[in-house]
């Protein structure tokens, strides 16, 4: 099931006794786990019905299992780095998974068994399968656009503040899509907003946080408006986040990149909705784009992204060190 799903089954009062948690949505996946705690601990009774195993073997993880609660209707059992769920081998796997999986339908009903694995599972192992195939089976996936505005304004909503779908569309591009993240910029923005109910995207260019790509793409602004001295600094802005120069150059080849495709489909009459869909970018960042673009050709953009190869083949055989290359690469960018 989904992260949904287990909300509302946990919601209806459905605990199963033995969950398998994954997923990339790290903050969901935090959260669900301090629900289900929530729904199973005894208050005030937490520290003594909780145990964390890190990287345990079988049968310290099946003892803790047989271990009663402490006037609680629930043990909780929560196993983090277990090497049986992820990619490589280990010693003595076999036996090890062989051990859990026939003990997993005999968990106490008494426990509340959670295998907190992270963002994968390697699905070709035994006890990965075992797991996938019972109902406790949770999939933290990233968030889609509208599932993602919609926690937004849940967020937002005990703040007094909202924001629209423009406004939300700005902040996932500009911060990006780390709840956990987006979390700290939507109280920062909540107490710039001040007496105002409503975020804009005004707001966000003003305080919020820019992820490294979204420097790229102001970056690029500035390149095609011709204000070199922008650029440089914008530049000199990711250098000192700590970013290095052969992935800034990355970032901009994949930029320039996106550039020429949308020039392509310009030249090709497609709707500027199908452009979004076809580049994963959100409408206002393909208007962006195609101001950024300006009259050039795809073929004109083809050169650029050209440069950006040669840049970093230069860089990679040794011909120029990457400051001189990258400083080089964006003189040529503006002309």
């Amino acid at each position: 099931m989904d992260q949904w799903a287990f909300f509302d089954a946990l919601k209806a009062g459905k605990v199963n006794n033995v969950y398998l948690f994954y997923g990339p949505e790290a903050f969901i996946r935090r959260s669900a786990l301090a629900a289900l705690e929530k729904k199973t601990m005894a208050p005030g009774l937490e520290s003594m019905n909780r145990t964390v195993l890190s990287s345990p073997t079988a049968q310290q993880i099946i003892e803790s299992c047989e271990t009663l609660p402490m006037m609680s209707d629930y043990r909780l059992i929560i196993v983090r780095d277990c090497a049986l769920l992820a990619a490589g081998k280990v010693k003595d796997e076999a036996q090890e998974s062989e051990a859990l999986c026939a003990y997993l339908p005999r968990v106490p009903q008494t426990t509340c068994l959670v295998f907190d694995a992270g963002e994968a599972i390697d699905k070709r192992k035994k006890l990965a399968k075992t797991l996938a195939a019972m109902p406790g089976a949770v999939s933290f996936d990233t968030l889609d656009d509208v599932s993602l505005f919609k926690w937004m304004n849940q967020q937002l909503r005990p703040l007094g503040k909202r924001m629209d779908r423009a406004a939300c569309e700005a902040l996932a591009f500009t911060s990006g899509r780390d709840l956990t993240l987006l979390g700290g910029e939507l109280a920062k923005l909540a107490a710039y907003a001040a007496d105002r109910d409503s975020i804009t995207g005004e707001d966000i260019e003003a305080v919020a946080t820019h992820t490294a790509e979204s420097t790229v793409f102001a970056m690029a602004d500035a390149l095609s408006a011709g204000k070199a001295r922008e650029a440089f600094s914008l530049l000199n802005v990711l250098l000192s986040a700590g970013e290095q120069r052969i992935g800034i150059l990355a970032m901009i080849t994949r930029h320039y990149r996106q550039l020429m495709y949308l020039c392509a489909m310009r030249e090709e009459r497609v709707p500027q909705a199908q452009m979004a869909k076809a580049l994963g970018t959100p409408p206002f960042a393909v208007t962006r784009l195609l101001r950024q673009s300006g009259k050039r050709t795809a073929a004109q953009m083809e050169a650029c992204v050209r440069l950006c190869v040669e840049t970093d083949y230069d860089i990679k055989r040794g011909a120029m060190r990457d400051d001189a290359a990258l400083d080089r690469l964006l003189l040529h960018l503006l002309e």
